[in-house]
C-alpha cells in the first residue's frame, strides 16, 4: 500500500472513531440515555451543547499545538480521549458520569480532524491532496455505518456497544501513532516549507476568511440539530418499530459514502456550485424529516440527502480552508472548526428550547430554512480560482497518463 492510501485509510479510521462513534454516537443513543437516566429534551440538548463546547476547547489548543509539534501528538490525544470518554459512558451509573464521558469523548474530533490537513500537505503530492482529504473526512460516514448496526444488535445492552467502540478507538490510535509525522509543519515537507505564521487575529481574520467562517457557523448550527435530535424524533413519531432509529442512522452512513467523491466533484463543478448544491440538499433533508417524521418515504429521502450532503460539505470546508490558509492548513482548519463549533454549541441548545415549546417538527423546519439561507453565502474569488486550478491540474495529469 503506497503512502497516500495508507494515510487515507488511517485518517479515515481516526475520523470514523472521533466523529462516527465519540461525537455523533450520542445522538444515536439519545433514546436509550433518555430512558436510562430519565432526561428531558431540554437536558439532552444542553448535554449536546456541552459536548460541543468541550470540542471547541480541544480545537483552540490544537490550532496552536499542531503547528509546533506536528499532527501525530494531537491525533493520539484525540484517540485516547475517545477511548476514555466512551468507556466512561459505558460504565456510567448516574447522569454526572454520563455527562463527563460525553464531554471527554467529544473532545476527540477537536484534537483529531485538523492535524490531517498538515499530514496530507507533508506526506502527499499536490495532485492527490484534495482526494485524500475528502476520503479522510468521509471517515465519519464509516463510523456511522458501524454504530448503527451496533445499536441495532445491542438493543437494551447499549453499554456493550460503547465498550466495543472504546476498544476500536485504542487500535486506531496505535495505527496513527506509527504512521503520522511529528515535528513542525515546516520541517521535512516536500516544498521546503516556510516558517510558522505568527498566530495573531490578523492572520486568521481577513477578507478571504470571512465567508468561510460564516458558512462554518451556519453549517455547524444546522447539521448538529439533525445529529442530536433526528433519531429521537423518529423514535417518538410513532408508527415505526424499535429498529427504525438504528436503520435510519445506518442509511445516513451509507449515503455519506458519496462524500468520498467530493474532491473530484469540486474539480469538475467548482467550489461555489458544489457548496450551494450540498447546502440546498441539507435543507431539504432536514425539512423533510420535520414535515413528515412518521413517513417511511420522508425518512428515506431525508437520510439519503443528509448523509451525502453533510459529508460533502465537511470535505468542502477542508478543501476551501486549504485555499485560504495554504501555508498552515492544519492551523487554518482549526480556526474554521472554531467557528464550526460555535454553531454546534448553539444549535442543539437553542433548538432544544424551541422543540420543548413548539415541538421537534417545528425545530427541524426552522433549521431547514436556515440551511437554505446559508446557500446564499458563497466562497470568494480565491476559492473559485483555486478550484479551477485544481481542475486544470487534474486535466494535465490525465493527459500525462494517456
Amino acid at each position: 500500500m503506497n503512502q497516500s492510501r495508507q494515510l487515507a485509510a488511517a485518517g479515515l479510521m481516526a475520523i470514523a472513531v472521533a466523529f462516527g462513534f465519540a461525537r455523533y454516537g450520542y445522538g444515536l443513543f439519545v433514546p436509550a440515555f433518555r430512558d436510562a437516566f430519565d432526561l428531558s429534551t431540554e437536558a439532552l440538548g444542553f448535554i449536546a451543547a456541552g459536548a460541543y463546547a468541550s470540542y471547541l476547547v480541544a480545537l483552540l489548543v490544537t490550532g496552536a499545538l499542531v503547528a509546533r509539534v506536528g499532527p501525530r501528538l494531537p491525533v493520539v490525544i484525540g484517540g485516547l480521549s475517545a477511548a476514555g470518554g466512551m468507556a466512561m459512558i459505558a460504565l456510567a451509573g448516574d447522569t454526572p458520569m454520563l455527562v463527563a464521558g460525553v464531554l471527554l469523548a467529544a473532545t476527540s474530533p477537536g484534537w483529531s480532524w485538523a492535524p490531517f490537513s498538515d499530514a496530507v500537505a507533508r506526506m502527499i503530492g499536490p495532485e492527490s491532496r484534495s482526494r485524500t482529504l475528502s476520503i479522510i473526512t468521509t471517515g465519519t460516514t464509516f463510523g456511522i455505518l458501524v454504530a448503527g448496526p451496533a445499536a441495532l444488535v445491542a438493543g437494551g445492552a447499549w453499554r456493550g456497544a460503547w465498550i466495543a467502540f472504546a476498544v476500536v478507538a485504542l487500535a486506531v490510535t496505535a495505527w496513527n501513532a506509527l504512521l503520522l509525522p511529528a515535528g513542525p509543519h515546516g520541517r521535512g515537507s516536500e516544498e521546503g516549507r516556510s516558517a510558522l505564521p505568527e498566530l495573531r487575529w490578523q492572520w486568521f481574520i481577513g477578507p478571504r476568511s470571512v465567508r468561510l467562517f460564516a458558512v462554518a457557523v451556519l453549517f455547524g448550527f444546522t447539521g448538529t440539530v439533525y445529529w442530536t435530535y433526528a433519531v429521537d424524533l423518529v423514535s417518538r413519531a410513532g408508527g415505526f418499530p424499535a429498529s427504525a432509529g438504528p436503520l435510519f442512522w445506518t442509511t445516513v452512513g451509507i449515503a455519506g459514502i458519496a462524500g468520498v467523491a467530493t474532491g473530484d466533484v469540486i474539480s469538475r463543478l467548482g467550489l461555489r456550485r458544489s457548496l450551494v448544491a450540498t447546502l440546498a440538499a441539507l435543507g431539504v433533508a432536514t425539512g423533510a424529516l420535520g414535515a413528515a417524521p412518521s413517513s417511511w418515504v420522508a425518512l428515506g429521502i431525508s437520510a439519503a440527502l443528509f448523509g451525502s450532503s453533510f459529508m460533502a460539505i465537511s470535505a468542502i470546508l477542508v478543501n476551501w480552508t486549504s485555499t485560504v490558509f495554504p501555508g498552515q492548513p492544519g492551523t487554518g482548519f482549526s480556526a474554521t472548526q472554531v467557528f464550526l463549533a460555535v454553531g454546534t454549541i448553539t444549535g442543539p441548545a437553542f433548538m432544544g428550547i424551541v422543540a420543548g415549546r413548539f415541538g421537534m417538527e417545528t425545530a427541524f423546519i426552522v433549521t431547514a430554512l436556515l440551511a437554505l439561507l446559508t446557500a446564499l453565502v458563497r466562497p470568494g474569488e480565491e476559492a473559485h480560482s483555486a478550484s479551477q486550478e485544481g481542475s486544470a491540474r487534474t486535466g494535465e495529469n490525465r493527459e500525462k497518463n494517456r
